[in-house]
């Protein structure tokens, strides 16, 4: 299972929030610590307050009623009614055990029977006098209860008895430090949104100029269109924000250079074709007209025809090459309208009778586009078809439709020798051409034709045995 990315904008809210809790937290556990320490502190000197009250009391009562040395045994008889009254005067439980740690009187006999008073008291309590202790009266309860022994003697100082006082509320909470907790609990709430709303608004300031940037860059698509971000503050965002500010003017003014840059050397690769083109013409027209000139005195009729034939063919070369240049800037130039893809193949087999034609028997086949165009396209790749066949191979040129998915493909294929592979990506450039003659501009407009009627072409296969070109368009619903 792939986790959700987290924005840095959560991860900044949500490490703010864990740092309050955590702080939180161990105010709490600190205050609890504290407050328990003090308590038991306060439990501990009130169980000694009231151990020493008894302890007196008991003794008071045992001079009282005893006028010779007192023993274990008739400390019940003597005491069975007053130690309830001194645990009432005094607020506290108590009981007697005998020095051997047997229970001898309790003042709570329920008190026996929770464990908190034992019917013999272990080991380690018989041993310890005159210290505070913490018990547990059974093993399967977590309730505590602080208990204090001490010896009760005879007037001549002997040992008759142990005396224990438990304290039994010594884990409950007074009620000052419940009011100070819950106002505690209180604050930490109020605390805690207060906190929750500021991290919000600082994570989104921080995060906001990322944003901003970010928001700039999906704006504009090209890189050249990217737009400065406004940022009032001085800060590290405000750092990166005009770093990226100073970027975008570093790329706009590069992304102007270059496009100045590309357009001179596009004028230049054109200047130079164009007088490429021209110069190939006059250099026979000058060399003729030389030529001419030296034997003017023998010239007859059919020389002069000859010559002028020449010139005229050279006239009309440079003509060819004018036009080509001309059509080539204003494409596409033409008004689209329906056409009938089924007329425009059989009016251009009357032209080419030579070349086969393979259409579907049904289908006019609607195109949005315009016939002189198209016409062009098809005249340019039959023409390219046939001059593609060597001499002494007969020309097996065809050209037809098929339809695929909406789109209507015109194909032209030949038997020619084909275009290797490390030219096919350049047969669409302008200036590419593999004859002796012809300015290169043929397939170029073809390609600028057809996508301006949301076309495509391309060549589907070419090999030493021919080449076929398609070229496709969306079909008139």
């Amino acid at each position: 299972m792939r986790w959700p990315t987290i924005t840095l904008r959560t991860r900044i809210f949500l490490a703010m929030l864990l740092l309050v809790l955590v702080g939180f937290g161990a105010t709490g556990i600190v205050s609890g610590l504290h407050f328990r320490a003090e308590e038991v502190e306060y439990h501990r000197d009130r169980l000694l307050r009231k151990e020493q009250a008894i302890e007196s009391h008991v003794a008071h009562e045992l001079t009282r009623q005893a006028q010779a040395p007192l023993s274990t045994a008739v400390l019940p008889d003597i005491l069975s009614s007053e130690l309830c009254a001194i645990a009432d005067i005094h607020g506290m439980d108590v009981a007697l055990y005998a020095m051997e740690g047997s229970l001898l009187l309790a003042s709570n006999p329920a008190l026996t029977d929770d464990g908190t008073f034992p019917m013999r008291l272990p080991e380690g309590i018989r041993n310890q006098r005159n210290m505070v202790l913490t018990i547990h009266p059974s093993s399967d309860t977590l309730r505590e209860v602080m208990i204090y022994s001490t010896e009760i003697t005879n007037s001549e100082g002997l040992p008759l008895a142990i005396m224990v006082v438990p304290y039994t509320d010594g884990r409950s909470l007074p009620v000052e430090d419940e009011a100070f907790f819950r106002a505690l609990a209180y604050l930490n709430i109020v605390l805690f949104l207060a906190a929750a709303y500021f991290a919000y608004l600082l994570s989104r300031s921080i995060t906001r100029g990322l944003d901003a940037v970010g928001d700039a860059m999906r704006s504009t698509r090209s890189t050249a269109d990217k737009k400065r971000v406004k940022w009032a503050s001085k800060d590290e965002i405000g750092a990166l924000i005009a770093e990226y500010n100073r970027m975008v003017d570093m790329t706009e003014e590069h992304a102007k250079a270059l496009a100045l840059a590309e357009k001179e050397s596009a004028w230049k690769e054109m200047a130079q074709q164009v007088a490429h083109e021209i110069k190939n013409p006059l250099t026979p027209m000058r060399l003729m007209t030389q030529l001419h000139a030296m034997n003017a005195d023998q010239h007859t009729p059919e020389s002069i025809k000859e010559f002028t034939e020449g010139m005229l063919a050279q006239i009309d070369a440079m003509t060819q090459i004018a036009g080509d240049f001309s059509q080539f800037t204003r494409l596409p130039a033409h008004e689209r309208k329906t056409v009938s893809l089924r007329n425009l193949l059989k009016e251009c087999h009357a032209a080419y009778p030579e070349a086969s034609l393979l259409l579907p028997r049904e289908g006019d086949w609607i195109v949005l586009a315009n016939e002189e165009q198209l016409l062009r396209v098809l005249n340019n790749l039959l023409n390219n078809a046939f001059e593609s066949v060597p001499e002494g191979r007969k020309p097996l040129v065809s050209f037809g439709l098929r339809l695929e998915e909406g789109l209507a493909h015109l194909f032209v294929r030949d038997n020619g020798t084909g275009i290797p592979d490390d030219r096919l990506e350049q047969i669409f450039e302008p200036k590419f051409t593999t004859k002796s003659r012809g300015t290169g501009l043929g397939l170029a407009i073809v390609k600028t034709i057809v996508e301006s009627f949301q076309g495509r072409i391309w060549v589907d296969d070419s090999t030493e045995a021919g080449t076929e070109f398609v070229f496709s368009l969306p079909l008139k619903s």
